[in-house]
């Protein structure tokens, strides 16, 4: 109950509040209503206001839309071993300038290096049995390999042997028997050739074979070596010498930095004015350089989550930028815009409301109008007309005060044409 009585004298008293602002606003308008009698009658009473006035001027501004985001590397890799076995040593840290090709981390070779010894040998091996050195690389013709030149010449010899014997003309010169022996030569080694081919097919695959073996061998050794593939910089070390790794473990994790990536989310009903090529500037936060860039990459799609646009800017040689910053930045869609402004000390605001003065035939008029973008001192301005003058630093002026135009000084005179 007692929690209940205090609620509702709460709510009571926000609208005893809320009733009595809203009665000091409508005084305070119908106070500055032309129309209001006692109004009238106050410029009666009291001297021209001295006022410092400004033109509304139709002068081309720059649209651009406002994004936040954050800087990304160009490129980030973790550089894992692809090959199992201990690290020997490993040869860069956080923070360290890495160049395209360093040597980063080493695993120990002596396994690698035995097993490239080990095929190497079974390829001397292989090319011996083909008759074959070293410098041996077509393999194409195999009726070049020494074993089935021997069944060549086997068999020559015995089609040789044979037509002689056919070529004989005297009845009885030979016997059937040598004959049909001459015949079975010629089968055989006929036989022999096609072995000496199936064998040399099989000694070229085995060679091969071992060749292939060595090839992975020397990779293997090889991959031993972990380089870095691009110039930039350690952001983690993720393992130390002496351990044993396997294959796919990560060592250590590089980014790129002489060129990053500016990534902005655009809010979705501004993204209809993004395109490539625009011009791009934006300062990291907490910082006051302004660094520029264009767009050079849109985001197909809009992020279904927080129903923005990804845009992308690279960023070439921005000495003291770093991967991760906040950035806040600008998109220009539109270099030159016509638009009406006035300078920013001619407006009176209050609680979201803005209003200006207008002199009219010699007597100040209360307008209200609605802002658009700051350029300098000067803001655009919507409601009001190319040529009105409107009242600079106006304070406590009331609608309908009479007002004389004072002589400008220096110092104002520049505000009123500053942009």
């Amino acid at each position: 109950m007692v929690r209940s009585r205090r609620t509702t004298q709460a709510l009571i008293f926000i609208a005893i509040i809320a009733v009595a602002g809203w009665a000091i606003y409508q005084f305070a308008d119908w106070e500055h209503e032309p129309q209001n009698p006692a109004h009238e009658a106050l410029p009666a009473l009291t001297a021209a206001r001295e006022v410092t006035v400004a033109s509304v001027q139709q002068e081309p501004i720059e649209r651009f839309v406002e994004a936040v985001g954050a800087m990304h590397p160009l490129e980030e890799v973790t550089l894992k071993v692809k090959v199992a076995g201990r690290l020997e040593e490993v040869l860069a840290d956080l923070g360290d300038q890495v160049t395209r090709g360093q040597v980063v981390a080493r695993v120990e070779q002596e396994d690698y290096d035995l097993e490239v010894r080990r095929a190497s040998a079974q390829v001397d091996q292989a090319l011996a049995l083909l008759g074959l050195d070293n410098n041996s690389q077509g393999l194409e013709d195999l009726e070049e390999l020494s074993l089935v030149r021997q069944a060549q010449a086997t068999l020559q010899e015995a089609e040789r042997h044979l037509r002689r014997l056919q070529q004989l003309s005297q009845p009885g010169a030979i016997s059937a028997a040598e004959r049909d022996n001459a015949e079975v030569a010629v089968e055989l080694a006929s036989g022999k050739l096609e072995d000496a081919l199936q064998e040399a097919r099989h000694r070229v695959a085995t060679l091969t074979e071992r060749r292939t073996a060595l090839a992975i061998a020397e990779h293997e050794l090889n991959e031993t070596i972990l380089r870095a593939p691009f110039e930039g910089a350690v952001t983690r070390r993720l393992a130390d010498a002496g351990e044993y790794v396997q294959v796919g473990e990560p060592v250590l994790s590089l980014v790129r930095t002489d060129t990053l990536r500016l990534r902005l989310e655009v809010p979705e009903r501004l993204a209809p004015h993004i395109q490539h090529g625009q011009s791009v500037r934006f300062q990291v936060d907490q910082q006051g350089e302004v660094f520029e860039a264009r767009v050079e990459r849109l985001s197909p799609v809009i992020e279904p989550g927080s129903r923005v646009l990804i845009v992308e800017a690279r960023v070439a040689g921005a000495k003291g930028l770093r991967p991760g910053s906040f950035v806040r930045g600008q998109i220009v869609i539109d270099a030159e815009d016509p638009a009406l402004t006035l300078p920013a000390s001619a407006l009176v605001s209050f609680a979201g409301v803005h209003r200006v003065f207008v002199v009219r035939d010699g007597r100040a008029v209360e307008r209200e109008v609605s802002l658009g973008q700051r350029v300098g001192s000067r803001v655009e301005v919507h409601g009001l007309d190319s040529g009105e003058l409107v009242v600079l630093e106006p304070g406590n002026l009331r609608a309908g005060t009479e007002v004389r135009f004072a002589t400008p000084t220096a110092d104002q005179m520049a505000g009123v044409h500053e942009r």
